[in-house]
């Protein structure tokens, strides 16, 4: 689920979305469709099923950016209401929020099994992750497990002064993941995430980290390699 207005997830996999979920929502608004023969929630439901882009190991689904000057609360709620649905149909759902706490504040989801906070190694980003943890606790939002991750750490590891911020800040750190070049190379060259290579450092260790943290429940029914 790419759920950042400012979608991306699509091209990091390599795939041309082609409809969204705010694209549901402007056409239902301008009165674009018709619903006779189905009501209208029918018709969402159905709108968003076929806005799924689907392939052997997953799926996508993504959330779009309404035009102009407009609420998201409807697309928030269409969101909302479909994961509800189908999230006992799914071995994993990932839902990749935008940076920050809006999307935490507009509940697109009502349980979380694993919420990853993950940030660069900066003062800004320990004092975000602080408010989003305590965001978090403040939601009526179900969450078992919270995780704060370091990425694209240098080699020389946390700075003095950061590791000093986080300490004071009482946020603790779960995985730091160093810079890497062939990640950083493939982004630059717009490529799929798929072009890493599985003997990737960095794939190894965020393919343990994740069978170490994702509930088992969830492991007898995928692999780590379907996230």
């Amino acid at each position: 689920m790419d759920a950042d207005p400012n979608a991306s997830l699509g091209a990091l996999l390599g795939l041309h979305v082609q409809s969204t979920i705010a694209d549901i929502r402007e056409d239902i608004v301008e009165k674009k469709v018709d619903f006779s023969g189905m009501s209208k929630d029918r018709y969402i439901e159905y709108s968003i099923e076929e806005s799924i882009i689907e392939k052997d190991k997953y799926d996508l689904l993504t959330m779009g950016r309404p035009e102009g000057p407009k609420c998201y609360c409807y697309v928030n709620n269409l969101l909302r209401k479909y994961l509800d649905k189908v999230g006992t149909t799914y071995p994993f759902i990932v839902t990749d929020n935008e940076a920050g706490m809006e999307h935490l504040s507009r509940r697109t989801t009502n349980n979380v099994d694993l919420l990853l906070i993950v940030s660069e190694p900066t003062i800004v980003g320990a004092l975000t992750m602080q408010r989003i943890l305590k965001l978090a606790d403040s939601l009526p939002i179900e969450i078992k497990q919270k995780l704060c991750i370091l990425n694209r750490v240098p080699k020389d590891g946390i700075h003095a002064n950061l590791q000093q911020k986080l300490d004071s800040l009482g946020v603790g750190i779960s995985a730091i993941f160093p810079f890497d070049q062939e990640v950083y190379d493939t982004a630059a060259c717009g490529a799929s995430i798929f072009e890493i290579s599985r003997e990737n450092e960095l794939y190894r260790k965020l393919g343990g980290f994740l069978q170490k943290h994702l509930p088992a429940s969830m492991l007898t029914k995928s692999t780590v390699s379907r996230v």
